[in-house]
């Protein structure tokens, strides 16, 4: 028996899925909502609206299908070119993703400690493939604890910004393609996660879904709202690879020492679920991944860090974007799927009902 997943771990966990080096440190937030001014926050609320939606999608047809296959979740057709498609861009799209927080990770002792980002992400690329050995409890055991620290972090450092520093709107900006950065930011985030949260579906209730999925949400918009908040108030702030580390470092060294901890924390947990649900699709695939999994951890942790060399700003503001416009088709598909399956037979013989 798999064992189950509370709608609290499962909230945890979804919240953990987007809570990694851009998100925490503010730049990506900024870039797809802030810099839009009083149109952004309508931005952000549908980005958010769009992630719940197809998150609890993602759970319940992984349920209602049995399978966690991302593939056959995207592609209800047998179309053998098009589910290929599929896992090679997710693959892409997963340890491209881990790249960005391994060069984070980086930028955070370079910019915090004045390390070389060469050898401390070198390091955080080993330990990520260490800790990929323990497999999916060990993700979600990560989470688990990793996300309520953040939250309450984040609510503190950005509560004490709000009121200790001194306020210098940005004035706001303009709202011509808000909507479309909308779309991107939630298109890119979601497909990234599909693969990573198709697992848990079978581990929860359908009544748990949308307690879990509700709850990571809500923590993603007060968090992403906070930060908002507290950037648009400081216009040197976005002009930084790590804005909210910049603030922080205003405050006060030993706040700045907190958050980059803190940073290393959000970057650990989305490598870590990034680079175990690449590994596991490649498993599925490739019989030598397979025979030779650990070899394989480890030659992969080294071409993910010379990807990482190429710069956490760079990186972030090129691949996100391009990987956004291109994930809206598959997440169609995948929509398309539920609709189909939603008055069929369950193929679980549980269903999605509670208990």
């Amino acid at each position: 028996m798999e064992k189950r997943i509370s709608p609290l771990r499962l909230g945890f966990t979804f919240a953990g899925c987007f809570l990694g080096a851009g998100y925490v440190s503010g730049r990506e937030l900024w870039q797809f909502f802030g810099r839009f001014g009083g149109w952004g926050w309508a931005g952000l609320t549908l980005a958010m609206l769009c992630l719940g939606l197809l998150g609890a999608v993602t759970l319940l047809l992984a349920r209602r299908t049995n399978t966690e296959a991302l593939d056959r979740l995207v592609i209800p057709w047998d179309a053998p070119a098009a589910r290929q498609a599929v896992v090679g861009f997710s693959l892409l799209f997963l340890f491209g993703v881990d790249s960005i927080m391994t060069a984070g990770v980086g930028a955070i002792f370079e910019q915090g400690f004045g390390l070389r980002h060469v050898w401390t992400s070198l390091l955080f690329s080993l330990v990520v493939a260490v800790f990929t050995l323990t497999g999916l409890e060990g993700m979600v055991g990560a989470f688990s604890v990793s996300v309520p620290v953040l939250t309450a972090a984040a609510i503190g450092m950005s509560l004490l910004a709000l009121f200790r520093l001194p306020a210098q709107p940005n004035g706001g900006g303009a709202g011509e393609g808000w909507l479309f950065s909308a779309l991107t930011f939630s298109s890119y985030n979601m497909f990234g996660s599909v693969a990573i949260l198709a697992p848990l579906g079978r581990r929860v209730t359908g009544r748990g879904v949308v307690a879990g999925v509700g709850i990571g949400t809500g923590l993603l918009m007060m968090m992403a709202a906070l930060f908002l908040l507290v950037l648009d108030r400081d216009p040197a702030a976005p002009a930084e690879q790590l804005p909210m580390l910049y603030v922080a470092e205003k405050l006060s060294p030993a706040l700045a020492l907190l958050f980059s901890l803190l940073l290393f924390l959000a970057m650990f947990g989305t490598a870590f679920s990034s680079f175990l649900t690449g590994l596991n699709q490649l498993a599925q695939c490739a019989a030598p991944v397979r025979r030779h999994r650990t070899a394989f951890v480890f030659l992969a942790s080294g071409l993910i860090w010379g990807l990482s060399l190429f710069g956490f700003g760079d990186l972030i503001d090129t691949v996100y974007p391009a990987f956004g416009v291109a994930s809206v088709g598959f997440l169609l598909c995948m929509l398309y799927h539920f609709a189909k399956i939603r008055t069929a037979p369950s193929q679980n013989g549980g269903g999605d009902s509670p208990g």
